[in-house]
């Protein structure tokens, strides 16, 4: 193998696997959180679910999971008690609604690479008018 093809894809997969690691501050109804990115099986598992999402519905409970699932402050027992949620899904619920939480989701997915960036340039204009 050419050795400058070798180095560029050697650099390559170094910064992927930076990326997989990266976290990232979104607003999470008035409060910064920090978010952190699913593994590449999981964000197939999101692909999938948008793919098959038939209506505004599918995609915001995708979006909740997702805020859910990036977000480990929202998966504090701790705050779970004090929402009264059983439902650990719900605590994304009770802090958001529904259009805090589609905008949120698109963010994520945009940050995640799951948007083509013409989708994702149209949720980061949609999130500052919120």
């Amino acid at each position: 193998m050419d050795k400058k093809l070798l180095e560029a894809l050697a650099a390559r997969a170094e910064q992927k696997a930076k990326s997989r690691t990266e976290r990232k501050e979104f607003d999470l109804g008035g409060v910064k959180a920090t978010f952190v990115k699913p593994s590449q099986k999981e964000q197939l598992a999101i692909y999938e679910s948008m793919s098959e999402a038939t209506g505004a519905g599918d995609l915001v409970e995708l979006s909740t999971a997702l805020i859910y699932d990036c977000c480990p402050d929202l998966q504090d027992t701790e705050l779970h008690k004090a929402l009264g949620v059983t439902d650990p899904y719900d605590t994304v619920r009770k802090l958001l609604d529904v259009h805090e939480i589609d905008v949120l989701g698109g963010l994520l997915m945009g940050w995640i690479g799951l948007l083509p960036q013409e989708a994702k340039e149209k949720v980061e204009d949609l999130a500052k008018k919120l």
